[in-house]
C-alpha cells in the first residue's frame, strides 16, 4: 500500500498544528513564570520550520501534477 502526497501533507499539517500548540504553550507558561526552556523552544521551533518547508515542498509537487 503505497501513501499518496495528499496523505502525507494532511499528517504533516497534523502535526504542525499539535507542534504550534505546544510551542505556544511553553512559550504562555514561560511568559507567566518567567522561566524559559530555551533549549525545548528552539527544538520545538526548528522542528515547526522543517514541516513547513516539507509541506510547501509537497505541495508543489501536489500541484504541478498531471492528471
Amino acid at each position: 500500500m503505497k501513501i499518496n502526497n495528499k496523505t502525507i501533507i494532511y499528517s504533516y499539517a497534523l502535526g504542525l498544528f499539535v507542534l504550534t500548540y505546544l510551542f505556544v504553550s511553553k512559550l504562555i507558561s514561560g511568559f507567566k513564570n518567567k522561566d524559559y526552556d530555551y533549549l525545548r523552544l528552539a527544538i520545538n521551533l526548528g522542528l515547526i520550520i522543517y514541516i513547513i518547508i516539507k509541506v510547501i515542498k509537497l505541495g508543489r509537487l501536489e500541484n504541478d501534477k498531471k492528471e
